[in-house]
């Protein structure tokens, strides 16, 4: 039977993460609008985060413009700064948009495995398109303090959370040796991924996939949880 996933809830940046799942947004106990204003909103918005990703299939981050956007779009510059304050979070929304769709959470098998099949597909999606977006993206983060900031708050940290949840469930079942924090395991996870896609110089393939799983949960596998051996004093 094919494996029920779910993914990651894209936590729009007037929103404060609740759990991996849930999020509450500002200003959710107001009354409600309209139907039919509300359904164009959400007609304009996607609108806006396709045109973003269209756009940047033939040019890079830099290269784009909220007025590029909202041509493209076809929508005023006023509607997409109604959502968004810079060019920088309507990208890096259109990013966790497509991205996380294609990079779920498996919930019907172990805490391990689910975080296996998790890693395999992130190197598989950034291998591609996915991949050269978040590495503009944390580039143009390098100078502008401000990008960074968007997509840890847009993306990093409620994907950290997920991740987060499933290392704990694996350490609580005995999957997981318990001598290292649940931080320096994710960074384990995640470190090699994001190094060799910066710095390219080695393909993210199927075979370094294999090789990255087999490395990573070898180590953190409660199996080889043995005490250290203290090396013998000399004489």
């Amino acid at each position: 039977m094919a494996s029920k996933t779910v993914a990651p809830t894209v936590v729009p940046r007037r929103t404060r993460v609740v759990s991996s799942q849930e999020t509450v947004a500002a200003g959710a106990d107001q009354a409600p609008v309209r139907s039919r204003g509300r359904s164009r909103s959400d007609t304009s918005r996607t609108a806006i985060l396709h045109a973003a990703l269209k756009l940047l299939e033939i040019g890079s981050v830099q290269q784009l413009s909220i007025e590029a956007i909202a041509r493209e779009a076809g929508v005023g510059k006023a509607t997409i700064y109604r959502w968004w304050p810079s060019k920088a979070s309507v990208v890096i929304d259109a990013f966790v948009q497509y991205h996380v769709v294609h990079t779920p959470m498996p919930r019907d098998v172990s805490p391990s495995e689910a975080l296996r099949r998790h890693l395999q597909m992130l190197i598989e999606q950034y291998s591609g398109r996915s991949g050269r977006l978040v590495a503009q993206i944390l580039a143009e983060g390098q100078g502008d303090p401000e990008v960074l900031r968007e997509l840890r708050e847009r993306f990093f940290y409620g994907r950290r959370e997920l991740v987060r949840e499933i290392v704990e469930q694996a350490r609580k079942a005995g999957e997981f040796r318990t001598d290292i924090s649940t931080d320096a395991m994710m960074d384990l996870m995640y470190g090699p991924i994001y190094f060799r896609l910066l710095m390219a110089h080695l393909p993210l393939d199927r075979q370094f996939a294999e090789e990255h799983n087999q490395a990573v949960f070898t180590l953190l596998s409660a199996e080889k949880n043995s005490p250290a051996v203290k090396p013998r004093k000399r004489a």
